[in-house]
Order: C-alpha cells, then structure tokens, then sequence
C-alpha cells in the first residue's frame, strides 16, 4: 500500500475505533469497560501515529524540493 493511502485509512479506522468505543455503555461490567478504554486508545494511538507520518512526508517532500533546487543552481554555475 502506498504511504499516500496509508494516512487517510489509518485514519479512518482510528476514527471508527474512536466511535465505537464511544457506543459501549458499559454500566458496571469491567471487561466493556476495558474494551472501551481499549478502543479508546488504538483510536487516539492511531490518530497521533497518522499525524507523524503526515508530518514526516510533508517534511521530506519540502526538504526534497529545497536540495533538487540547490542542485540545479550549482549545476548551472558551473
């Protein structure tokens, strides 16, 4: 899968997890309970994982953009 699909799924399915853990009403169980804040944290874990790998290619495209120029002025001067 390419790293420009990848982002958007995660975070889709963070979202879904998110939502669905929202959805359990767990009313005195403690394994709903667990499951809840389970989902809660794939969700939230997902989420910041989707954002560092946003950050991450965001850079390395800038920083890539920046070096080719370089190149190329040193290129003509010589």
């Amino acid at each position: 899968m390419n790293i420009n699909l990848k982002t958007p799924v995660l975070v889709a399915v963070s979202v879904l997890l998110i939502i669905a853990s929202s959805l359990l009403q767990p009313e005195g169980r403690t394994l709903l309970g667990a499951l809840q804040t389970l989902l809660l944290g794939l969700g939230i874990l997902g989420c910041l994982m989707a954002f560092l790998r946003f950050a991450k290619s965001s850079k390395n495209s800038s920083s890539k953009g920046k070096k080719s120029k370089q190149f190329k002025e040193w290129k003509r001067k010589r």
